[in-house]
């Protein structure tokens, strides 16, 4: 295969996956102030008619939608980690499974040793076994399995800490482009790359971007092919 039968070929699956995103657009133009001419023209043109009217753009999306950006980031909203690796997900099971373990063999062996103190103690007399100790083993089971945290969830809120404070990567001009995004056209784009020295956390345009889902997985990162304009 030649390299002009290549090109060919990547044209093609680019003109496949682009188009006209018209509806967004027009809700970018609406953000910016920008008024379409050929919507409004039967208005402004009299045809001969009566007076022709100026349509004027009176911007009542903009700042609502900034308000509500810039009171979201006030609050300093926490990065969060999401984990779908099997492996990984099977190792933080393994890791909580070990921990209450070794918590109910603790419990057992306090319990065992202060059953034969008191049996040393009691000159003969029958021991009482405790009725309530199988409801404290499953309420300490309980506890452990709601407060357990790996040592993976630790390191990874670690390097989210970590991304929010870096200056590379200015997280938080990052997010405020994601959310202005997402309140105008419902669609938010980026791209999560590493280079040699650092991660890279690149914000797309949803004007730009075309993206061929794959019917076989919930998250964009599994598709097929995108394209990405610039």
């Amino acid at each position: 295969m030649n390299k002009e039968t290549e090109i060919q070929k990547i044209n093609k699956c680019i003109s496949d996956l682009v188009y006209d995103k018209v509806a967004i657009r027009k809700a970018y133009n609406y953000y910016h102030c920008k008024r379409d001419p050929e919507q409004f023209r039967h208005i402004e043109e009299n045809y001969g008619i009566g007076t022709p009217t100026s349509v004027t753009f009176t911007p009542l999306i903009k700042k609502h939608i900034d308000v509500l950006v810039g009171e979201y980031l006030e609050l300093d909203p926490t990065l969060q980690v999401t984990c779908k690796d099997e492996k990984t997900l099977n190792n933080i099971m393994r890791d909580k499974q070990l921990k209450i373990n070794e918590s109910v063999f603790e419990l057992f062996k306090n319990k065992l040793m202060n059953t034969f103190v008191n049996a040393l103690m009691s000159d003969g007399k029958e021991t009482v076994a405790d009725p309530f100790f199988a409801d404290e083993i499953e309420k300490l089971k309980k506890d452990i399995s709601n407060s357990f945290i790996s040592e993976y969830e630790i390191a990874a809120q670690n390097l989210m800490a970590y991304f929010k404070q870096s200056r590379n990567l200015d997280v938080k001009n990052k997010m405020r482009e994601l959310f202005t995004d997402l309140l105008i056209c419902g669609l938010a784009y980026y791209r999560l790359y590493h280079t040699d020295s650092t991660v890279r956390f690149e914000i797309l345009n949803p004007l730009d971007t075309f993206i061929e889902r794959n019917p076989n997985h919930y998250y964009l990162n599994k598709s097929r092919r995108a394209v990405i304009r610039k």
